[in-house]
């Protein structure tokens, strides 16, 4: 689980490690923060377009060698990025090193549905989720002391150091999960859309599958907006940044561990629903904050907090709920579950880009309609939901 989970967690560090050296490196390359902010919402395209292959792949030539594979391309690019002298040729690696997060990523969860069935896939992926989580906690800390000690670039050498040992542990310990039955090794254009197709053939999956996409997307929108929120507009200390992003993460983990011991009574998609309550009275309490003359850096804070801290109820009770509706497509399953929330957030993140406003009210008010969105899909879900459905 332990190795699973470190799969998972490259993602938040190429993403949460480097948010406070956003100015600095803005400042290195003669460009505007919001140029910069592109080298997150370009990382969510890779990583989706990522998912996208790595999935049917998976259920074709195995999970283990997809895994390595993106592993390796991740750790390249990490190697890269610091010698790049342009924003543009830091954009291009950036994109690819999203792809083998993406490509690599996208078989943590199906290793899982291999082994185990039921309420045991929504445990364990609520456990990776919530061990995935000490990644965004550890990330800005561990951010902080390379950009103060080796300047931005030393987080890239960072990411390309961890690349190298889950490459060599994920190598050696790690089993092939997938059925040999099951793998062909062999794969057309015409079969990867089939296996997509198979999944978007259920309306139940679908509907499902914007519930958590907007809900995570939300997630994202702050990602990308985080280093402005608290150092651009709050004027918070650097050196205060990772305590106030922690803090989303504290709660989320928080709730992960809650949720491993309350699905021994109650089925994941009941605790998929008071996780999106939770995240919508955060959204509330961001809008209203916002839209405020002069808003409030607590009640900004509150709203950002249970909005992010929530996803601990909502992302592994979601995902095992449609994995367990298709468990025969489990990879393609899992990949279309991450090329909606990251291609979502690619999307709103670029969007957002064009109307910024030098103010928190374009990032409150679409963290508010993704939340909004993400629950009227979820009542709509649970009405054709099977009762056999977990």
């Amino acid at each position: 689980m332990v190795l699973l989970a470190a799969l998972v967690t490259m993602s938040p560090f190429a993403i949460d490690s480097y948010l406070a050296a956003m100015p600095l490196m803005a400042t290195f390359f003669g460009v505007s923060m919001g140029v910069v902010e592109l080298t997150i919402t370009l990382y969510f395209l890779g990583f989706a377009v990522g998912n996208f292959f790595g999935g049917p792949l998976s259920d074709s030539f195995g999970r283990k060698p997809i895994a390595l594979t993106g592993v390796a391309l991740y750790g390249l690019s990490s190697s890269i990025i610091p010698f790049c002298d342009s924003i543009e040729l830091l954009l291009i690696f950036r994109v690819t090193q999203a792809f083998g997060g993406g490509f690599a990523t996208v078989t943590a969860n199906v290793f899982i549905r291999d082994w185990y069935s039921g309420k045991q896939v929504a445990k364990f992926v609520t456990i990776i989720s919530m061990m995935m989580m000490l990644a965004p906690l550890l990330a800005p800390v561990i951010g902080a002391v390379l950009i103060h000690h080796k300047g931005w670039q030393g987080v890239f050498f960072f990411m390309f150091a961890f690349a190298i040992v889950l490459f060599i542990a994920f190598f050696i310990l790690i089993p092939e999960s997938r059925d040999k039955a099951l793998i062909t090794r062999k794969i057309s254009t015409q079969q990867i859309l089939r296996k997509y197709k198979v999944f978007f053939s259920d309306s139940q999956s679908v509907i499902m599958l914007f519930a958590i996409s907007f809900s995570m997307a939300g997630m994202y929108i702050f990602l990308t907006g985080a280093s402005f929120i608290y150092l651009g507009y709050f004027n918070i200390e650097a050196s205060k940044f990772p305590l106030l992003f922690g803090s989303n993460v504290v709660l989320n983990i928080l709730l992960s561990f809650l949720n491993t011991q309350l699905l021994k009574r109650y089925e994941p998609k009941y605790m998929l629903r008071v996780g999106l309550v939770i995240q919508l009275i955060g959204g509330i309490i961001l809008l209203f904050s916002v839209l405020q003359p002069d808003p409030s850096f607590w009640a900004v804070f509150i709203g950002v907090v249970l909005f992010v801290g929530s996803l601990g109820l909502i992302f592994g009770n979601g995902t095992a709920t449609i994995l367990n509706i298709n468990p025969k497509v489990s990879g393609s399953a899992n990949a279309t579950i991450g090329i909606m929330r990251f291609l979502l957030s690619f999307i709103i993140g670029s969007v957002m880009a064009l109307f910024h406003t030098g103010d928190l009210i374009p990032t409150g008010i679409t963290m508010f309609c993704c939340t909004v969105v993400a629950n009227v899909f979820f009542v709509v879900a649970m009405r054709k939901m099977r009762p056999s459905v977990g």
